[in-house]
């Protein structure tokens, strides 16, 4: 990492990552590893946002993929991100698919002013390579109009040390912060958000309910025991208090 540019990293992630990293990317999310975990989320999403269309700024979209995805729901969206190449990949599918309600611009989510003229603000696994997350959570506030909601789907606790993070930073000398949503409430209460709300990852849950256990079930009673089991797992990480890995969602 450059010390006069702390910014460097993420500004040049994409060109270090080069064209195969710029297709990986553009294919998510069926060409992640994380498929299953994003397309819960990509559902818990559907269901959060109001109906469209909405006013949507997604903060760090890098290639698009996802703001893409909402602009085919009918969403009018803007996609902010630091890196010229993601933006330049992002834009490109963007005119192959000759969707009018989808815009992308180069900046800073840091620095960026929405003129407070969204009714959404996304973070989608972005928040956490902020240098500040403080400005970037009141870049979020401004950016809304007043009762818009912030949604911000972000890694927990334990995300800096491990080991792909690590490599990443090494690799790329990106941030990869730890982003609990205990965090981002703060963050937020100081930016100016005046309530919020903590859902578990829908990843989680599916998991859980949709396990492969149930192939090794021995008859029937077996089964429903299994099932039993795992809706009762499923209650136990609802409620817990101490979750490492939440969505967030703040209301200006």
């Amino acid at each position: 990492m450059n010390p006069s540019d702390p910014k460097q990293g993420e500004r040049e992630y994409y060109a270090r990552k080069g064209p195969e990293g710029i297709a990986h990317a553009l294919g998510k999310p069926f060409s992640d590893d994380r498929c299953k975990f994003n397309l819960s989320n990509l559902a818990a999403l559907f269901h959060l946002l109001p109906e469209a269309p909405q006013r949507l700024l997604h903060l760090g979209c890098g290639v698009g993929w996802l703001s893409h995805i909402l602009a085919q729901q009918h969403h009018e969206v803007l996609g902010i991100d630091i890196a010229p190449e993601a933006i330049a990949a992002a834009t490109q599918r963007r005119d192959e698919a000759q969707l009018r309600n989808l815009d992308y611009q180069v900046s800073d989510y840091e620095l960026f002013d929405g003129g407070g003229s969204f009714d959404v603000v996304l973070f989608f696994d972005a928040l956490h390579h902020a240098e500040d997350p403080a400005q970037a959570l009141q870049c979020a506030h401004r950016a809304l109009k007043p009762n818009g909601v912030l949604f911000a789907f972000e890694p927990g606790s334990g995300h800096h040390d491990a080991a792909t993070s690590q490599d990443a930073i090494k690799q790329f000398g990106v941030h990869e912060r730890d982003m609990p949503v205990s965090l981002i409430f703060d963050l937020g209460k100081a930016a100016g958000f005046r309530r919020h709300l903590a859902l578990p990852h829908p990843a989680d849950t599916l998991a859980e309910l949709y396990h492969p256990a149930y192939h090794r079930a021995t008859d029937q009673d077996d089964l429903d025991t299994k099932k039993i089991d795992h809706i009762g797992q499923i209650t136990r990480q609802v409620s817990r208090r101490d979750a490492q890995s939440e969505i967030a969602l703040l209301w200006k």
